[in-house]
């Protein structure tokens, strides 16, 4: 029996059209899926992403100095713990409690009354290079984290050039706490050094820039 060619012509119309059909309900679904799988991403606070961070629902810092949340939208420096002034001009020993710190990795930094130069070290005289701070962090056992002792000269410089203070730190002034874990950083300077900048002991970290 003959198929008529209209009949072809029919039958060639009624597949394209199934086909572009099941293409069609395909890259629906496709879309479909895509934007939810998106959307659920976005949605979970317990991650970082570009642009904002992850939330801390139980954090609750409850320890020595000043504690601030710059919030989700902080690309680095989220969180910041001002422990307060320090005379590095005399010689002493000081103890801080930190407690409830999110588990972020945290610099230790110390804020020195002395400009960064375009170097990347101090700007201008300095005659306190020579003067060593020690730094030692150890957790709520008894277990020591990290312990530093140098002269200022040679703490990494950091901050912005030109401005009037540079913040101080070593490879060895880092560390991420855990949670429900307490802590005592110890700031010693041994010596008198009636040169030495007027100092503050800082803790800084976070952001949704440095979150892995």
């Amino acid at each position: 029996m003959m198929i008529p060619k209209r009949g072809y012509l029919i039958f060639f119309i009624i597949l394209t059209n199934f086909g572009n059909c099941f293409f069609m309900r395909t890259m629906i679904r496709l879309i479909f899926f895509g934007c939810l799988a998106l959307f659920t991403s976005s949605c979970d606070r317990s991650k970082a992403r570009f642009g904002k961070d992850r939330e801390f629902p139980r954090l609750n810092y409850t320890g020595d100095g000043e504690f601030v949340d710059h919030g989700r939208k902080s690309g680095i420096f989220r969180f910041v713990l001002d422990l307060g002034q320090v005379n590095l001009k005399e010689e002493f020993t000081k103890i801080y409690e930190l407690k409830g710190l999110p588990e972020v990795e945290f610099v230790c930094y110390l804020r020195v009354d002395q400009p960064l130069g375009i170097s990347g070290k101090w700007d201008g005289e300095f005659k306190a290079g020579h003067h060593v701070v020690e730094m030692i962090l150890s957790d709520e056992d008894g277990i020591e984290v990290f312990s530093e002792s140098a002269p200022l000269s040679r703490w990494t410089w950091s901050g912005s050039v030109g401005a009037l203070q540079s913040d101080l730190y070593t490879t060895k002034t880092m560390f991420t706490p855990k949670q429900a874990k307490s802590y005592k950083l110890s700031l010693r300077v041994p010596k008198k050094e009636t040169e030495a900048p007027v100092g503050r002991l800082l803790l800084m970290g976070g952001g949704w820039k440095v979150y892995n």
